[in-house]
């Protein structure tokens, strides 16, 4: 979990105050450092002074021995130090400013080849000497190179200053200063300094920390109202009664999240409204930005384009649709060509889940700028089916009313004729085996004529429907089971064959039994030389189509019109109620049945019912 904006904030003041205070403790121990450095310096330079007027002094009071030869570097060298080395003002002076000094090493005066004349080890007096470091440089060095010489391993440094006589130059006064003894005097002021430092950056960062967590606190309030917010949580208001800024941001958040809850229902309601449109429309619908990119795309367009990616959104139209089939290659070139399409029907085949396709390209521009761009694509085989299904179902509909009253108006004079045929029977009782056959014939006639009406009435009668959730796979072998008799009889083997795990349906158990049933029994009374019925229940995403498959003689061409006709037969001593009933049974679960058949090769029925 991140930290809170609250705390980061805190964080950040506390860095940048400790940065500051660290900066200026910095500072302050440079300042002091340079400052004990100067004053190291300073006496250094002191002493270099009072040791050059001293030489100058004796050396001008004294005189070469008589005899000696001025222009004698040797010869002067030589008088130079025995003069400074006699004199016990010089001497004392030497010895006194290394004794009382608590940071100079040594104090000397060199020839100008670096030999020592003078100084405070007499043993050293006559050696070359090995210069030293600047003093100077020291003192401007930057503090993190300061401490590195000063607590490093002991080095000395030294003060310079030549040594002139009459514009002659006659060597150097040195004045050493070893960085063990300087550190040995400042290291006590340094350790004041930086304990006092360490103070005052703790103090500085905890006193920002705490007060910047004081003055933040109302931030914390406001960021868990912020985070609800974006969660979709809206409080009535935030509990922050102050007058300064943050009371007016509060309440500002307060009116925002009342806006934005307000907002927040329209949309969920808007966003609802259209989902259940979008999810109702059976046509399938593609909207394109003005770079054929895929923005919209309804849930019925699966159905039409099989192969479109699952994630598709913000694919180009080039993309979304294939050229592996006529419909995609066709929209492609719409796309290319950039040309509006007026309801173009297009045939994918048999093996398609819809075998024709409508669509219509619209490409969409305002003030000659390219807008969008919108793909319709309908179901141009079923709405056909359909409309030949409804209008069929109209025609016999009314058919089925005028010949109801047909047959209810025949019945009563049926009725009466049985009445007469009796009564004349008894008239005719003494010529009875003269007339007693056509007697016989008419009766029974009437008779027949009279079941045919009865059971004509029975079939246009309306059926009462009982949906229930149906296992296919149970169904279709229960079916099975009670046309196994007459398949045995006929020498037909019965295979169920389905493709995967028969879905449930909601269906009418008793009347889809009843229908199946007739197809698997009329298969079988269709092939009697024996063979393979076949049922093959295949599942789509919005329809089960079920596949009934025998391998008997087939319907001849001229009955293929007629064959779901009520009483029309091709079966000798048929009734033909049968398919009739199963077209009727189909209508009424909102589905379809056709079929294909070749003569003497088979016929296969397909009944297609809605999910």
């Amino acid at each position: 979990m991140g930290l809170s904006l609250k705390a980061k904030l805190t964080a950040l003041i506390s860095f940048l105050v400790l940065l500051v205070v660290l900066a200026t403790s910095t500072l302050y121990l440079s300042s002091l450092t340079r400052q004990a450095l100067v004053e190291v310096e300073s006496k250094g330079h002191y002493v270099a002074n009072e040791i050059y007027h001293q030489a100058r002094n004796v050396l001008a009071q004294s005189r070469m021995p008589g005899g000696t030869d001025a222009t004698d570097p040797e010869a002067l060298r030589r008088f130079v130090q025995a003069t400074l080395a006699a004199d016990r003002g010089l001497v004392s002076l030497i010895e006194s400013a290394v004794g009382y000094s608590p940071t100079i090493y040594y104090v000397a005066i060199t020839d100008t080849d670096r030999q020592i004349l003078v100084h405070n080890d007499p043993g050293e007096i006559g050696r070359r000497f090995e210069p030293a470091p600047p003093f100077g440089d020291l003192v401007l060095a930057r503090l993190p190179r300061q401490l590195r010489i000063i607590y490093g391993p002991p080095r000395i440094h030294e003060i310079v200053l030549p040594l002139d006589l009459g514009g002659k130059p006659l060597g150097d006064v040195r004045v050493g200063v070893s960085t063990l003894f300087l550190r040995n005097q400042i290291s006590p002021e340094l350790q004041k300094a930086l304990t006092l430092s360490a103070l005052a950056i703790l103090l500085a960062t905890l006193s920002a920390g705490l007060l910047s967590y004081r003055f933040l606190l109302p931030l914390e309030t406001i960021s868990r109202s912020v985070d609800r917010m974006t969660r979709g949580e809206y409080p009535q208001s935030l509990p922050i009664q102050r007058t300064d800024e943050w009371g007016v941001l509060s309440s500002k958040l307060s009116l925002l999240g009342e806006q934005i809850r307000g907002e927040k229902a329209a949309f969920v309601a808007l966003k609802e409204n259209l989902d259940q449109l979008v999810a109702n429309l059976a046509d399938g619908l593609l909207l394109f930005d003005k770079q054929d990119r895929l923005v919209l795309a309804t849930p019925a367009v699966s159905r039409f384009l099989e192969d479109m990616p699952e994630t598709s959104a913000h694919m180009t139209a080039a993309e979304v649709f294939s050229a592996d089939n006529p419909l995609g290659r066709l929209l492609q070139e719409a796309f290319a060509a950039r040309q509006s399409l007026a309801w173009h029907v297009v045939e994918l085949g048999s093996a398609a889940e819809i075998p024709r396709v409508a669509v219509s390209v619209q490409f969409v521009a305002a003030d000659a700028e390219r807008v969008g761009s919108l793909v319709t694509l309908r179901d141009a085989s079923t709405r056909a089916r359909l409309e030949d299904q409804l209008d069929v179902t109209a025609k016999l509909a009314a058919l089925g009313r005028l010949t109801s009253g047909v047959a209810h108006e025949v019945k009563n004079p049926l009725n009466a004729m049985v009445l007469q045929l009796e009564l004349l029977k008894s008239k005719l009782q003494g010529q009875a085996e003269q007339v007693k056959p056509q007697v016989d014939i008419l009766g029974e006639e009437i008779r027949r004529l009279d079941r045919v009406v009865k059971t004509f009435l029975d079939f246009n009668r309306p059926l009462e429907l009982h949906p229930a959730e149906t296992d296919v796979g149970t169904l279709i072998r229960e079916v099975l089971t009670l046309a196994e008799p007459q398949a045995r009889q006929n020498n037909v083997q019965l295979l169920f064959e389905p493709d995967g795990a028969p879905p449930r349906l909601v269906l009418d158990r008793d009347l889809m039994k009843q229908a199946l049933l007739n197809l698997v029994l009329n298969g079988c009374q269709a092939m009697p030389s024996g063979g393979t019925l076949r049922v093959r229940p295949r599942a789509f995403p919005h329809r089960v189509e079920l596949e009934i498959v025998d391998q008997g003689v087939g319907i001849p061409p001229e009955a293929r019109q007629k064959i779901f006709c009520l009483y029309f037969t091709t079966k000798p001593g048929g009734n033909g109620i049968g398919l009739a009933m199963v077209y009727r049974i189909i209508q009424l679960h909102n589905g379809s049945i056709d079929f294909s058949c070749e003569v003497n090769r088979g016929t296969t029925f397909r009944i297609s019912l809605p999910r």
